[in-house]
Protein backbone atom coordinates (compact mmCIF):
# COMPACT_ATOMS: atom_id res chain seq x y z
CA UNK A 1 0.00 0.00 0.00
CA UNK A 2 2.84 2.39 0.81
CA UNK A 3 4.43 1.72 -2.58
CA UNK A 4 1.12 2.42 -4.34
CA UNK A 5 0.77 5.74 -2.54
CA UNK A 6 4.29 6.77 -3.53
CA UNK A 7 3.64 5.92 -7.19
CA UNK A 8 0.40 7.89 -7.19
CA UNK A 9 2.03 10.85 -5.48
CA UNK A 10 5.07 11.24 -7.76
CA UNK A 11 3.61 10.11 -11.08
CA UNK A 12 0.13 11.55 -10.68
CA UNK A 13 -1.44 8.19 -11.55
CA UNK A 14 -4.65 7.08 -9.96
CA UNK A 15 -6.66 4.14 -11.35
CA UNK A 16 -9.78 5.30 -9.53
CA UNK A 17 -9.71 8.86 -10.86
CA UNK A 18 -12.94 10.08 -12.41
CA UNK A 19 -12.95 11.44 -15.96
CA UNK A 20 -13.61 15.14 -16.48
CA UNK A 21 -16.70 15.85 -18.53
CA UNK A 22 -17.06 18.58 -21.12
CA UNK A 23 -19.04 21.58 -19.97
CA UNK A 24 -20.75 23.85 -22.51
CA UNK A 25 -19.39 27.38 -22.65
CA UNK A 26 -21.42 30.14 -21.07
CA UNK A 27 -21.19 33.48 -22.85
CA UNK A 28 -20.96 35.74 -19.83
CA UNK A 29 -18.52 38.32 -18.55
CA UNK A 30 -17.92 36.46 -15.31
CA UNK A 31 -14.29 35.72 -14.36
CA UNK A 32 -12.82 32.75 -16.19
CA UNK A 33 -12.75 29.57 -14.12
CA UNK A 34 -10.57 26.58 -14.82
CA UNK A 35 -11.64 23.09 -13.74
CA UNK A 36 -8.43 21.92 -12.14
CA UNK A 37 -7.61 18.49 -10.76
CA UNK A 38 -7.15 18.17 -7.06
CA UNK A 39 -3.67 18.90 -5.67
CA UNK A 40 -1.25 16.02 -5.59
CA UNK A 41 0.13 17.41 -2.37
CA UNK A 42 3.82 18.05 -2.30
CA UNK A 43 6.60 19.83 -4.12
CA UNK A 44 9.29 17.18 -4.27
CA UNK A 45 12.42 17.74 -6.37
CA UNK A 46 11.82 14.90 -8.86
CA UNK A 47 8.23 16.10 -9.31
CA UNK A 48 9.43 19.54 -10.35
CA UNK A 49 11.51 18.14 -13.21
CA UNK A 50 8.71 15.87 -14.38
CA UNK A 51 6.13 18.65 -14.27
CA UNK A 52 8.45 21.09 -16.04
CA UNK A 53 9.05 18.74 -18.97
CA UNK A 54 5.39 17.78 -19.20
CA UNK A 55 4.34 21.45 -19.20
CA UNK A 56 6.81 22.25 -21.98
CA UNK A 57 5.82 19.31 -24.17
CA UNK A 58 2.14 19.74 -23.31
CA UNK A 59 2.25 23.39 -24.44
CA UNK A 60 3.50 22.32 -27.86
CA UNK A 61 0.84 19.60 -28.04
CA UNK A 62 -1.93 22.05 -27.18
CA UNK A 63 -0.83 24.38 -29.99
CA UNK A 64 -0.57 21.52 -32.49
CA UNK A 65 -4.05 20.28 -31.58
CA UNK A 66 -5.51 23.80 -31.63
CA UNK A 67 -3.86 25.36 -34.68
CA UNK A 68 -6.25 28.30 -34.69
CA UNK A 69 -4.17 29.62 -31.81
CA UNK A 70 -1.58 30.49 -34.46
CA UNK A 71 -3.66 33.59 -35.19
CA UNK A 72 -2.22 34.94 -31.95
CA UNK A 73 1.27 34.23 -33.30
CA UNK A 74 0.45 36.22 -36.43
CA UNK A 75 -0.97 39.18 -34.49
CA UNK A 76 1.89 39.11 -32.01
CA UNK A 77 4.30 39.14 -34.93
CA UNK A 78 2.68 42.32 -36.26
CA UNK A 79 3.08 43.95 -32.84
CA UNK A 80 6.74 42.90 -32.71
CA UNK A 81 7.33 44.40 -36.16
CA UNK A 82 5.64 47.62 -35.03
CA UNK A 83 7.86 47.69 -31.94
CA UNK A 84 10.98 47.13 -34.02
CA UNK A 85 9.97 49.88 -36.44
CA UNK A 86 9.35 52.43 -33.67
CA UNK A 87 12.60 51.52 -31.93
CA UNK A 88 14.46 51.92 -35.19
CA UNK A 89 12.81 55.30 -35.78
CA UNK A 90 13.88 56.59 -32.37
CA UNK A 91 17.40 55.39 -33.02
CA UNK A 92 17.50 57.19 -36.37
CA UNK A 93 16.33 60.52 -34.96
CA UNK A 94 18.50 60.35 -31.83
CA UNK A 95 21.50 58.27 -32.82
CA UNK A 96 21.00 56.04 -29.75
CA UNK A 97 19.36 52.68 -29.18
CA UNK A 98 15.96 53.26 -27.54
CA UNK A 99 15.96 49.83 -25.88
CA UNK A 100 18.80 47.35 -25.20
CA UNK A 101 19.42 44.86 -27.97
CA UNK A 102 17.56 46.74 -30.73
CA UNK A 103 20.46 48.49 -32.42
CA UNK A 104 20.41 48.16 -36.21
CA UNK A 105 22.04 51.45 -37.17
CA UNK A 106 25.39 52.39 -35.70
CA UNK A 107 25.40 56.05 -36.72
CA UNK A 108 22.41 58.30 -37.22
CA UNK A 109 22.59 60.72 -40.18
CA UNK A 110 21.17 63.53 -38.03
CA UNK A 111 20.38 63.93 -34.36
CA UNK A 112 16.93 65.46 -34.19
CA UNK A 113 16.16 64.43 -30.59
CA UNK A 114 18.88 64.70 -27.98
CA UNK A 115 19.69 61.38 -26.36
CA UNK A 116 18.38 61.27 -22.80
CA UNK A 117 16.33 64.46 -23.21
CA UNK A 118 12.76 64.81 -21.92
CA UNK A 119 11.42 64.45 -25.47
CA UNK A 120 13.53 61.33 -26.00
CA UNK A 121 12.22 59.81 -22.76
CA UNK A 122 8.62 60.68 -23.62
CA UNK A 123 8.92 59.28 -27.15
CA UNK A 124 10.52 56.08 -25.88
CA UNK A 125 7.92 55.62 -23.15
CA UNK A 126 4.92 56.23 -25.40
CA UNK A 127 6.04 53.89 -28.19
CA UNK A 128 7.06 51.22 -25.70
CA UNK A 129 3.74 51.53 -23.86
CA UNK A 130 1.71 51.11 -27.06
CA UNK A 131 3.56 48.01 -28.21
CA UNK A 132 3.61 46.53 -24.69
CA UNK A 133 -0.12 47.08 -24.17
CA UNK A 134 -0.96 45.50 -27.52
CA UNK A 135 1.27 42.56 -26.71
CA UNK A 136 -0.28 42.08 -23.25
CA UNK A 137 -3.76 42.38 -24.73
CA UNK A 138 -3.05 39.61 -27.24
CA UNK A 139 -1.40 37.40 -24.63
CA UNK A 140 -4.38 37.98 -22.36
CA UNK A 141 -6.77 36.84 -25.09
CA UNK A 142 -4.61 33.79 -25.76
CA UNK A 143 -4.50 32.89 -22.06
CA UNK A 144 -8.29 33.14 -21.80
CA UNK A 145 -8.79 30.91 -24.85
CA UNK A 146 -6.34 28.30 -23.55
CA UNK A 147 -7.99 28.43 -20.11
CA UNK A 148 -11.24 27.33 -21.78
CA UNK A 149 -9.37 24.48 -23.47
CA UNK A 150 -8.05 23.39 -20.07
CA UNK A 151 -11.62 23.34 -18.79
CA UNK A 152 -12.94 21.37 -21.76
CA UNK A 153 -15.04 24.33 -22.90
CA UNK A 154 -15.22 26.19 -26.20
CA UNK A 155 -14.62 29.84 -27.00
CA UNK A 156 -13.92 31.83 -30.15
CA UNK A 157 -10.86 33.95 -30.76
CA UNK A 158 -13.05 37.04 -30.91
CA UNK A 159 -14.65 36.29 -27.55
CA UNK A 160 -11.27 35.59 -25.97
CA UNK A 161 -10.03 39.00 -27.08
CA UNK A 162 -13.27 40.62 -25.89
CA UNK A 163 -12.80 39.13 -22.43
CA UNK A 164 -9.21 40.36 -22.39
CA UNK A 165 -10.46 43.83 -23.36
CA UNK A 166 -12.67 43.79 -20.26
CA UNK A 167 -9.40 43.77 -18.27
CA UNK A 168 -7.95 46.67 -20.28
CA UNK A 169 -7.48 48.97 -17.27
CA UNK A 170 -5.29 46.49 -15.41
CA UNK A 171 -3.52 45.52 -18.63
CA UNK A 172 -2.79 49.18 -19.37
CA UNK A 173 -1.46 49.65 -15.84
CA UNK A 174 0.85 46.68 -16.21
CA UNK A 175 1.95 47.89 -19.66
CA UNK A 176 2.77 51.29 -18.12
CA UNK A 177 4.94 49.56 -15.51
CA UNK A 178 6.74 47.60 -18.23
CA UNK A 179 7.23 50.72 -20.36
CA UNK A 180 8.59 52.62 -17.36
CA UNK A 181 11.08 49.86 -16.56
CA UNK A 182 12.17 49.67 -20.19
CA UNK A 183 12.52 53.45 -20.54
CA UNK A 184 14.46 53.76 -17.28
CA UNK A 185 16.86 51.01 -18.31
CA UNK A 186 17.30 52.60 -21.75
CA UNK A 187 18.10 55.94 -20.11
CA UNK A 188 20.68 54.36 -17.78
CA UNK A 189 22.33 52.36 -20.53
CA UNK A 190 22.37 55.24 -23.02
CA UNK A 191 24.15 57.45 -20.50
CA UNK A 192 26.65 54.73 -19.63
CA UNK A 193 27.64 53.79 -23.16
CA UNK A 194 30.67 51.55 -23.08
CA UNK A 195 30.23 50.61 -19.42
CA UNK A 196 29.64 46.88 -19.76
CA UNK A 197 29.07 46.37 -16.03
CA UNK A 198 26.25 48.92 -15.87
CA UNK A 199 24.66 47.47 -19.02
CA UNK A 200 24.77 43.95 -17.63
CA UNK A 201 23.37 45.04 -14.27
CA UNK A 202 20.52 46.95 -15.93
CA UNK A 203 19.62 44.06 -18.21
CA UNK A 204 19.90 41.62 -15.32
CA UNK A 205 17.53 43.75 -13.25
CA UNK A 206 15.02 43.82 -16.12
CA UNK A 207 15.26 40.05 -16.51
CA UNK A 208 14.77 39.44 -12.79
CA UNK A 209 11.81 41.82 -12.64
CA UNK A 210 9.92 40.20 -15.50
CA UNK A 211 10.73 36.67 -14.30
CA UNK A 212 9.31 37.40 -10.87
CA UNK A 213 6.21 38.96 -12.44
CA UNK A 214 5.67 36.39 -15.19
CA UNK A 215 2.32 35.33 -13.69
CA UNK A 216 0.82 38.83 -13.53
CA UNK A 217 -1.09 38.48 -16.82
CA UNK A 218 -2.75 35.15 -15.90
CA UNK A 219 -3.71 36.59 -12.51
CA UNK A 220 -5.29 39.62 -14.20
CA UNK A 221 -7.23 37.91 -16.99
CA UNK A 222 -8.06 34.61 -15.27
CA UNK A 223 -8.72 35.64 -11.68
CA UNK A 224 -9.54 39.32 -12.36
CA UNK A 225 -6.93 40.45 -9.86
CA UNK A 226 -5.93 44.08 -9.51
CA UNK A 227 -2.45 45.18 -10.53
CA UNK A 228 -0.82 45.18 -7.08
CA UNK A 229 -2.43 41.90 -5.90
CA UNK A 230 -1.46 40.30 -9.23
CA UNK A 231 2.18 41.29 -8.73
CA UNK A 232 2.14 39.93 -5.18
CA UNK A 233 0.55 36.68 -6.38
CA UNK A 234 3.13 36.35 -9.15
CA UNK A 235 6.12 36.77 -6.84
CA UNK A 236 4.63 34.30 -4.35
CA UNK A 237 3.79 31.75 -7.05
CA UNK A 238 7.24 32.02 -8.63
CA UNK A 239 8.77 31.20 -5.25
CA UNK A 240 6.68 28.04 -5.26
CA UNK A 241 7.19 27.09 -8.93
CA UNK A 242 10.77 28.19 -9.61
CA UNK A 243 11.93 24.63 -10.30
CA UNK A 244 9.22 23.93 -12.86
CA UNK A 245 9.86 27.32 -14.47
CA UNK A 246 13.58 26.59 -14.90
CA UNK A 247 12.96 23.14 -16.38
CA UNK A 248 10.10 24.25 -18.66
CA UNK A 249 11.73 27.38 -20.07
CA UNK A 250 15.17 25.76 -20.06
CA UNK A 251 13.72 23.11 -22.39
CA UNK A 252 12.43 25.82 -24.74
CA UNK A 253 15.73 27.71 -24.73
CA UNK A 254 17.55 24.47 -25.54
CA UNK A 255 15.28 23.98 -28.56
CA UNK A 256 15.86 27.61 -29.56
CA UNK A 257 19.63 27.15 -29.33
CA UNK A 258 19.53 24.02 -31.48
CA UNK A 259 17.35 25.75 -34.09
CA UNK A 260 19.66 28.75 -34.26
CA UNK A 261 22.71 26.51 -34.69
CA UNK A 262 20.98 24.53 -37.44
CA UNK A 263 20.16 27.73 -39.34
CA UNK A 264 23.47 29.43 -38.60
CA UNK A 265 25.72 26.70 -40.01
CA UNK A 266 24.39 26.97 -43.61
CA UNK A 267 24.75 30.76 -43.51
CA UNK A 268 28.38 30.45 -42.42
CA UNK A 269 29.11 27.85 -45.10
CA UNK A 270 27.49 30.00 -47.79
CA UNK A 271 29.46 33.02 -46.64
CA UNK A 272 32.81 31.21 -46.76
CA UNK A 273 32.13 29.49 -50.06
CA UNK A 274 30.63 32.32 -52.13
CA UNK A 275 31.53 35.51 -50.29
CA UNK A 276 29.16 38.48 -50.46
CA UNK A 277 26.84 37.61 -53.36
CA UNK A 278 23.16 38.08 -54.13
CA UNK A 279 22.46 34.41 -53.46
CA UNK A 280 24.20 34.58 -50.10
CA UNK A 281 22.23 37.70 -49.20
CA UNK A 282 18.98 36.03 -50.21
CA UNK A 283 19.82 33.01 -48.06
CA UNK A 284 20.51 35.24 -45.06
CA UNK A 285 17.26 37.17 -45.50
CA UNK A 286 15.26 33.96 -45.93
CA UNK A 287 16.84 32.51 -42.81
CA UNK A 288 16.03 35.63 -40.80
CA UNK A 289 12.40 35.49 -41.97
CA UNK A 290 12.10 31.83 -41.00
CA UNK A 291 13.60 32.53 -37.58
CA UNK A 292 11.16 35.42 -37.08
CA UNK A 293 8.21 33.15 -37.88
CA UNK A 294 9.53 30.56 -35.43
CA UNK A 295 9.95 33.30 -32.83
CA UNK A 296 6.32 34.39 -33.27
CA UNK A 297 5.14 30.79 -32.87
CA UNK A 298 7.45 30.36 -29.89
CA UNK A 299 5.89 33.36 -28.15
CA UNK A 300 2.51 31.61 -28.32
CA UNK A 301 3.95 28.40 -26.89
CA UNK A 302 5.61 30.32 -24.05
CA UNK A 303 2.29 31.98 -23.19
CA UNK A 304 0.56 28.59 -23.09
CA UNK A 305 3.32 27.25 -20.85
CA UNK A 306 3.01 30.27 -18.55
CA UNK A 307 -0.69 29.54 -18.07
CA UNK A 308 0.13 25.89 -17.44
CA UNK A 309 2.64 26.87 -14.76
CA UNK A 310 0.14 29.27 -13.23
CA UNK A 311 -2.68 26.73 -13.00
CA UNK A 312 -0.29 24.04 -11.74
CA UNK A 313 0.97 26.36 -9.04
CA UNK A 314 -2.55 27.19 -7.95
CA UNK A 315 -3.76 23.59 -7.76
CA UNK A 316 -0.58 21.64 -7.11
CA UNK A 317 -1.36 19.28 -10.00
CA UNK A 318 -0.78 19.36 -13.75
CA UNK A 319 -3.92 20.23 -15.77
CA UNK A 320 -5.18 17.18 -17.63
CA UNK A 321 -5.35 19.04 -20.95
CA UNK A 322 -1.56 19.20 -21.10
CA UNK A 323 -1.61 15.47 -21.59
CA UNK A 324 -4.59 15.04 -23.90
CA UNK A 325 -5.54 18.45 -25.32
CA UNK A 326 -8.35 18.18 -27.86
CA UNK A 327 -9.53 20.35 -30.70
CA UNK A 328 -12.29 22.43 -29.12
CA UNK A 329 -11.46 25.95 -30.23
CA UNK A 330 -13.85 27.13 -32.96
CA UNK A 331 -13.56 30.56 -34.58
Amino acid sequence: MRFSEIVRHHLGWCPNARSVGTIPAARTNAPVSIDLPSPDGGEGGPGRIDKGFRLAIGSIKILLRNLRLLWFSFLTGLVMIFSLATNLYIQVVSGANPLPGTGLIMNSPAVLVAKGSLLWLALTFVTTFISTFLNYFLIGGLIICVSFILSGKTISLKEGLARAWDRRVSLAGWAAVGAFVGTASAFIISNETGNILVTLLAMGAIFLFFVLTMFVLPAIVIDNRGLVPAIEDSVSLFGKMWGEVIVCFGFFFLILFVVYVIFLIPIILIGFSSGVTSSAGFAVILTILVLMVLMFIGSTILSIATLGLYTTGRSGALPQAFGDAKENFPV
